[in-house]
C-alpha cells in the first residue's frame, strides 16, 4: 500500500511545484498548500506555542501525550499520512496502560490537530470525529476535618510548620496549589479581608483575575506567616507562604510531602493536594451555597464544571425526595 508520508518525503522540490499546479488545475484553481511536515516536527512547533499561550501544567500534559504518541508512531512520519484509522489505533494501545489519562490525552491531541489544521499542515484532523466511552463520573474524594488535623500536625511534628499552613488554607479557599504557592504579600488586602488571585507575574489557570474574600480563619494563617518570616530571621520574601530563603515553594514539592504524609498516617490513597480543593467545594454546596457562587469563588471558566460538586446529594437528602412522593 503507498504510503503518502514516504511519497511526500521524495519529492524534489521541482516535482512539488509540479503537484500544486495539477492540484490547482483540477481543484477549480485552488493551489496545494500543505506542508511536508513530520510528526515530531509538528510536536515542537506545538509545544513552542503552548509555552508562549497555555499554563504550565497544560505544557506538561501536552509533553506527555506527545511522548506516549512518539511510543507507537514515529517521529519522522509525515503528518498528512496520519488518519483516523491510525488515531483510533493509537487511544486503544494508550488506553491499555493508562486507562483515564487516554481521555486527557485525547483532549491534547483534538487540541494540538486542530492547530495543525489552522497552520495547514494537514487538511482534516484525524481526531476530529473520534470518540471515547463516558467516564462513570465518581463522587469529589474530600478530606475528613480530622484528616486535615491530623496531616497538618504530622507535617508540623516535622519542621514543616509552613506546608501545614498551606494545607489549613487551601481547605478554607479553595485555591489550586499553584495560587497557594504563588501568592504575594502585594495580593493581600487586610483592610477588606481579600486576596487577589492572580497577577501580571503568575496567571491563573483561566486567565483570569478573580477577588477571593477571606474568613478569619484564613486571615490569621497569613497573619502568622507574616510573624513567622519576621521572627525566625527569614529571609525577607514577596511569597505569603515562603521557604527560608524567600523563595516561594514549588506545587511539586508542596504535592510529594502532603502525599508522604497521608501515606505515614495511613489516611486513604487517593487522597491528595487537589482534594483540598474539593472539601471547600464540596462543603459550600453542603451549605447550600448557590452555584453562580462557588463557581466564582473556584474560579472556574464554566458552571458546568461546578456542576460536578452538587450532583454528590447525601441519603438524608435521598430520603427526603422519595418521601415526598
Amino acid at each position: 500500500m503507498l504510503d503518502l508520508g514516504d511519497l511526500l518525503s521524495k519529492l524534489t522540490e521541482e516535482d512539488t511545484v509540479k503537484l500544486k499546479l495539477l492540484s490547482s488545475i483540477f481543484n477549480g484553481g485552488t493551489p496545494l498548500s500543505y506542508k511536508n511536515i513530520f510528526i515530531e516536527q509538528g510536536f515542537q512547533e506545538y509545544e513552542k506555542f503552548a509555552e508562549f499561550n497555555l499554563a504550565r501544567k497544560t505544557v506538561q500534559l501536552i509533553r506527555t501525550a506527545n511522548k506516549r504518541f512518539l511510543e507507537f508512531y514515529p517521529g519522522n512520519r509525515s503528518l498528512l499520512s496520519f488518519q483516523r484509522k491510525d488515531a483510533e489505533n493509537l487511544l486503544m494501545q494508550i488506553s491499555k496502560t493508562a486507562p483515564l489519562g487516554v481521555y486527557n490525552y485525547l483532549r491534547v491531541y483534538k487540541a494540538e490537530f486542530n492547530h495543525f489544521k489552522e497552520w495547514e499542515y494537514i487538511s482534516k484532523s484525524p481526531f476530529e470525529n473520534v470518540k471515547l466511552a463516558n467516564r462513570q463520573k465518581e463522587d469529589p474524594i474530600v478530606f475528613l476535618d480530622e484528616q486535615v488535623e491530623l496531616c497538618c500536625n504530622e507535617l508540623r511534628k516535622n519542621g514543616k510548620e509552613t506546608i501545614a499552613d498551606m494545607v489549613e488554607f487551601s481547605k478554607l479557599t479553595a485555591l489550586r496549589a499553584g495560587e497557594v504557592t504563588n501568592l504575594r504579600w502585594d495580593d493581600i488586602d487586610f483592610n477588606n479581608e481579600s486576596a487577589a488571585i492572580g497577577n501580571k507575574v503568575f496567571k491563573t489557570k483561566t486567565r483570569k483575575k478573580r477577588i477571593l474574600p477571606l474568613n478569619k480563619l484564613a486571615i490569621e494563617l497569613i497573619k502568622d506567616n507574616k510573624r513567622r518570616q519576621s521572627e525566625n530571621g527569614n529571609r525577607k520574601s514577596e511569597f505569603v507562604f515562603a521557604q527560608r530563603n524567600g523563595k516561594n515553594f514549588q506545587v511539586n514539592t508542596i504535592s510529594k510531602t502532603l502525599k508522604r504524609t497521608i501515606r505515614a498516617l495511613g489516611l486513604p490513597e487517593e487522597l491528595h493536594w487537589h482534594s483540598l480543593r474539593a472539601t471547600a467545594a464540596t462543603r459550600w454546596v453542603s451549605k447550600r451555597v448557590p452555584i453562580f457562587t462557588v463557581s466564582k469563588l473556584l474560579g472556574h471558566s464554566d458552571v458546568k464544571v461546578t456542576s460536578r460538586y452538587y450532583a454528590t446529594v447525601d441519603e438524608t437528602e435521598l430520603r427526603k425526595a422519595v418521601n415526598e412522593i
